[in-house]
């Protein structure tokens, strides 16, 4: 069962064109287990805008399993949930486990345009694009910090001020070790705005918003002013706490405006659970 549109439509219209004796619940119930296919790519998101010429059918089979976990996808973009440990491009030393890797093989012929990059031991919402046109139009956002990016991490301290902004000149060494400094001959400027979440005596539960997105620069900022994220070895951490075994730092929020159909897009990533568990063992 399939219908190929002859107008525009959002994805639960379409699906109600596909089958119109289908109550909205049920259309809902289709889209969300991943039985909906717009030009054999799932969709899950009723309002995703589809074109004129796409065509949604009805699959039986539901969703595969994924390795690196699907928020959102349509024609030109993909919106990915990265696990902690996997990197996001490759590198010199591996070039197969990555994210960028896994979303190559999943879209094969078609090319995967990395847009930006999170650490590998952070985790949380990431964009690729999938086409030429998006690519250049989100870089384009990047570059005019008309992207939103928000991060909570869990730092050693407690934090006593509620809200503030760091902002400093970052350059990175021979040894890719990323440095703050006043001085703007010498680095690039980074500014990030945090909130405290929480406050214990020996962590805080921050909430960081990037204005700017350069290497490194929530960690290189937190431990800078003193408030290094915990497991973060690079940058003052101390190691990684025994509950959470990981670098604390997570991508929870990513928005922006659709650079080819122009509409708002937002993405959320629960905050790990370790993270809160963290906070009141070490209290």
């Amino acid at each position: 069962m399939e219908y190929t549109l002859s107008e525009p439509l959002n994805a639960l219209d379409a699906l109600a064109k596909l089958s119109p004796n289908s109550s909205k619940t049920t259309l809902r119930e289709w889209l969300k287990h991943g039985r909906v296919f717009v030009d054999d790519q799932i969709v899950k998101i009723a309002s995703t805008p589809l074109e004129a010429g796409q065509t949604i059918s009805l699959g039986v089979r539901k969703a595969r399993k994924e390795k690196v976990p699907i928020l959102y996808e349509d024609a030109h973009l993909v919106v990915i949930e990265k696990p902690a440990g996997l990197l996001s491009v490759a590198t010199n030393f591996d070039k197969a486990k990555t994210a960028h890797a896994f979303l190559k093989e999943r879209y094969r012929p078609r090319k995967v345009y990395v847009v930006h990059r999170l650490d590998q031991d952070t985790s949380g919402v990431m964009l690729f694009a999938l086409t030429e046109e998006a690519f250049f139009g989100l870089k384009a956002l990047f570059a005019d910090h008309d992207i939103d990016r928000e991060y909570t991490a869990v730092v050693h301290g407690k934090m006593t001020q509620q809200e503030g902004t760091w902002q400093s000149y970052l350059y990175e060494d021979k040894a890719y070790v990323v440095h703050s400094t006043q001085d703007p001959d010498k680095g690039e400027l980074a500014i990030t705005h945090f909130k405290t979440v929480e406050a214990r005596t020996h962590f805080s539960l921050l909430n960081l918003k990037l204005e700017t997105g350069k290497k490194n620069q929530i960690r290189v900022h937190c431990e800078d002013h003193g408030f290094p994220i915990v497991g973060d070895k690079k940058y003052g951490g101390e190691g990684e706490s025994h509950i959470t075994k990981r670098l604390c730092l997570h991508a929870h929020h990513l928005g922006f405006v659709h650079p080819i159909y122009k509409k708002e897009m937002s993405f959320d990533s629960p905050i790990p659970e370790k993270f809160y568990q963290c906070l009141k063992t070490h209290a």
